[in-house]
This record gives structure tokens, C-alpha cells and sequence, in this order.
């Protein structure tokens, strides 16, 4: 028939109804939903694995850098025997502050340049004499300023994101190489007989509310630490022999 059927051009020209339209806008709306939670969560990620690498760098940075300090305290080249004034302070290569509670602990170390000169822990060549090395932590306990926190040495800053440092040391009284106990605050008799370092760091991350629920736990110093300020943090110990006392 010409024309065709009413009926049916009526059906083929109907357009969507609104319950059609409100399914569609539920879909594209769960779909817009999902594609925001993927990329925030992708970002999340992201800042995660950075955060994580720069702590893992800050770290051994810190490490590498007392460390390398810390064995040497106490060394004299063989012209420097008998030069007590000239190459210590009162006799004594290694020294240190115990921080009040919850506060960042410091350490100075000395030693005799290598003939030739050396870098001290600053990059600054040091020809001849002695070389100091100082280090000690900022924070926003110590500085009220100092965010993000930092490691110094001899007042300059040399590592970032380091928030705290704990220091213990051992003392091995009769040199008979082995260590007797270790101290938080030795004497100053005890400081001359200290025969080995151990250090531990508190690496924080840069980047805030990276931490899952802005909450971590984790234990440092032997005490179990729960913060709630979205930033992540690290533990890092190390032992180091003072190589010129442990004999």
C-alpha cells in the first residue's frame, strides 16, 4: 500500500523516552565516576613511588655520608702524632648531645686531613689539619621553619627530608675489641673509648597526604611510632666502627 502503514512510521519516528534518558545519564555518570577514580588513584601511585624514591635516596645519601665521617674519626697522618691541640679537642675525636625526647640527637667527629688534602662533609678541600664534621637535624621541633626537615653538617644543609637522627654509641673501655655496652650520653672518658656508632634515621617523604588514611605506623628506635599528618616515612639504621679508636 502507498505510503505504508500509519501504525508503523509512528513507531519508527518515536524518539527516546525519559526513562531512556535518565538510564543514559546513570551510565555516562558511573562511567565519568570510574574514570576520575582511576586517575586519582594513578596519581596516588605515582606520587607514592616518588615519594618512596626520594626517601630511598635521602637515606643512603645520610648514611653514606656519616658513615664516611664517623671511620674516620680519630685518624692521624704520621706527622700528626703528639699534635693533641692542634688535631682534637681535649683529646677526644668523636662527641656528641643526647636530644630531649622527641628531639633530633648531633654528633661531631674530627680527624686529620689526608696528605693531599680531602673534602669534609660540605665538599669544602681541607689541604691540612683538622676536619670537623658536625652533623645535626632541623625540624619543625628544632626550627620552627624548617619544613621539609633536613640533615646538616657543620650548619649547612647537606641531605633533605631527614626529620630525625638517634644516635647510640658503643664503648669498649678495655680495647680489647669488643664492644662492652652501648650509651646514648657517654662520659667524656667513655667518648674516648667509643668504638663503634650506631645510627638511626627517620627519612620523611616530601609530598603530603600520600600516606594511606593520612596514617602510618612504623617503629623507630625501638618504639612504635603512629602518625597522622599524611606524610610518609622511612627507617634507616646503620652501625659504623671508629676505625682509629677501636684498637
Amino acid at each position: 500500500m502507498k505510503g505504508g502503514n500509519p501504525a508503523h512510521r509512528l513507531r519508527i519516528e518515536h524518539g527516546a523516552g525519559l526513562i531512556e534518558v535518565m538510564i543514559a545519564m546513570v551510565i555516562g555518570l558511573v562511567l565519568l565516576f570510574a574514570l576520575v577514580y582511576f586517575f586519582l588513584g594513578g596519581r596516588l601511585v605515582n606520587r607514592t613511588s616518588d615519594d618512596v624514591s626520594r626517601m630511598q635516596e635521602s637515606g643512603r645519601n645520610a648514611v653514606e655520608l656519616m658513615g664516611r665521617a664517623i671511620r674516620q674519626a680519630g685518624y692521624r697522618t704520621d706527622d700528626d702524632v703528639g699534635l693533641d691541640i692542634a688535631f682534637s679537642v681535649s683529646g677526644i675525636a668523636i662527641t656528641g648531645t643526647n636530644g630531649a625526647p622527641g628531639l633530633p640527637d648531633t654528633i661531631t667527629v674530627q680527624y686529620a686531613a689526608q696528605a693531599g688534602g680531602e673534602a669534609d662533609c660540605v665538599g669544602t678541600n681541607v689541604a691540612a689539619g683538622l676536619v670537623t664534621a658536625r652533623f645535626a637535624v632541623k625540624n619543625k621541633l628544632t626550627v620552627p621553619s624548617a619544613d621539609p626537615p633536613v640533615l646538616t653538617c657543620n650548619d649547612i644543609v647537606v641531605v633533605d627530608n631527614i626529620e630525625d637522627v638517634q644516635i647510640t654509641y658503643g664503648i669498649d673501655g678495655d680495647r680489647d675489641g669488643n664492644i662492652e655496652f652501648y650509651k646514648t650520653a657517654p662520659t667524656a672518658t667513655e667518648f674516648g673509648q667509643v668504638a663503634a656508632v650506631r645510627v638511626s634515621l627517620l627519612v620523611r617523604g616530601p609530598s603530603l597526604n600520600v600516606a594511606t588514611n593520612h596514617t602510618q605506623t612504623y617503629l623507630y628506635n625501638g618504639v612504635k611510632v603512629t602518625s597522622t599528618d599524611g606524610y610518609l616515612r622511612q627507617v634507616y639504621d646503620a652501625t659504623f666502627t671508629v676505625r682509629n679508636q677501636a684498637w
